[in-house]
């Protein structure tokens, strides 16, 4: 019988992420897709629509790594930039990573909701305290 690590057994927590999920904001639709976590992570990405043309687009890993599991965005804008947030909170339907070195955000959040996902960013920006709430709600992956 094979044993989890007590990292590969929280990688796998992270299953209420896997799926599609859409939110709407007046013109804009944003998208996000989770795959099914692997014992060393999870990947997805997002993307932002405005009026059905993609303005703005993002992939992101969920990483096992020696040092604990870090959540890693690459922004769809040709530069070369990786910026990691390592995990500080994981309960059966909530996860939070941090990063205090970054901008902004400093915290990602993802929590289980009732048919659907709440996403946050938060942390300091110019001295001040701000957030952005995501609430997806779960739509199909089939594109038909």
């Amino acid at each position: 019988m094979l044993l989890m690590t007590a990292q590969a057994q929280e990688v796998n927590q992270l299953a209420f992420l896997t799926g599609c999920w859409q939110m709407a904001a007046g013109p804009l639709v944003i998208e996000e897709v989770w795959g099914k976590p692997a014992t060393d992570g999870l990947l997805g990405f997002s993307r932002t629509l405005k009026n059905g043309k993609t303005v703005f687009s993002e992939f992101m890993r969920i990483d096992r790594r020696a040092g604990g599991i870090d959540y890693t965005p690459r922004i769809g804008t040709g530069r070369d930039e990786k910026v990691s947030f390592k995990l500080m909170k994981l309960t059966g339907d909530e996860v939070v990573f941090e990063n205090q070195g970054h901008d902004f955000p400093q915290r990602i959040l993802y929590r289980k909701t009732p048919g659907g996902l709440a996403a946050r960013i938060e942390g300091k920006q110019n001295g001040k305290e701000r957030g952005e709430d995501f609430p997806y709600r779960r739509v199909s992956c089939d594109p038909n």
